[in-house]
């Protein structure tokens, strides 16, 4: 499965809609489409007017519904992932401060009145093991696979122990502050999940240290 670079990717979601191309129109309507109601409940008829393309230019640039989910879930994982890149490559940092650095990126998102939660968590509940859209439950599985790497990436230069415990750790807080952060809002959240996180990867270094 092959991805699209963010550098190649036009960022739909902060223009206007009349000032982008046809494909980009589409994308950004079903983008907002997909995320704000659920990706089963938007019909391509909607996304065609809402969009102002015509039929024959939808299917010129998406060939069948399961393309442009697919295409939606690429852009959404491009766009996050530049995110994370920006927060964690700052210069300066710390090995454990890049680690940290995930949830202080977390936290503009989190106070969008747009926030909807993770749009692959929704996407495992839309297209789980029973579906029949193999590109859609790749680009799926391809996200989640991605964040892993980049978690163990970041946790791989604190030469811990159990390096891979860490990871799963820090992965199951940043999932877990996402629904926090849909179900109850809260300004404080992120500074609360970010420390947890310093507490178990000082533990993590302590334990390794000790070793």
């Amino acid at each position: 499965m092959q991805t699209r670079s963010v550098l190649e990717i036009v960022d739909v979601e902060g223009q206007p809609l009349n000032a982008l191309a046809p494909r980009e129109r589409i994308l950004k309507t079903a983008s907002d489409l997909f995320y704000r109601f659920s990706i089963h409940s938007v019909g391509i008829d909607r996304i065609i007017a809402e969009s102002g393309v015509a039929k024959m230019t939808f299917y010129k640039h998406f060939p069948s519904k399961a393309n442009l989910i697919a295409t939606y879930l690429r852009y959404k994982s491009d766009i996050w992932f530049q995110m994370l890149a920006t927060a964690t490559e700052r210069t300066g940092l710390s090995p454990l401060e890049r680690v940290l650095a995930i949830f202080d990126a977390l936290d503009e998102p989190f106070r969008s009145p747009s926030f909807r939660g993770c749009p692959f968590v929704k996407g495992l509940a839309e297209f789980g093991p029973e579906a029949n859209s193999p590109d859609v439950q790749a680009t799926i599985a391809f996200y989640f696979k991605g964040l892993h790497e980049f978690v163990a990436s970041l946790i791989e230069p604190l030469a811990l122990s159990d390096p891979e415990k860490a990871v799963v750790q820090i992965l199951a807080l940043i999932q877990g502050s996402i629904v926090m952060a849909q179900s109850t809002p809260d300004p404080g959240l992120v500074k609360t999940i970010r420390d947890a996180a310093t507490v178990l990867l000082e533990d993590a270094l302590m334990s390794t240290s000790e070793t």
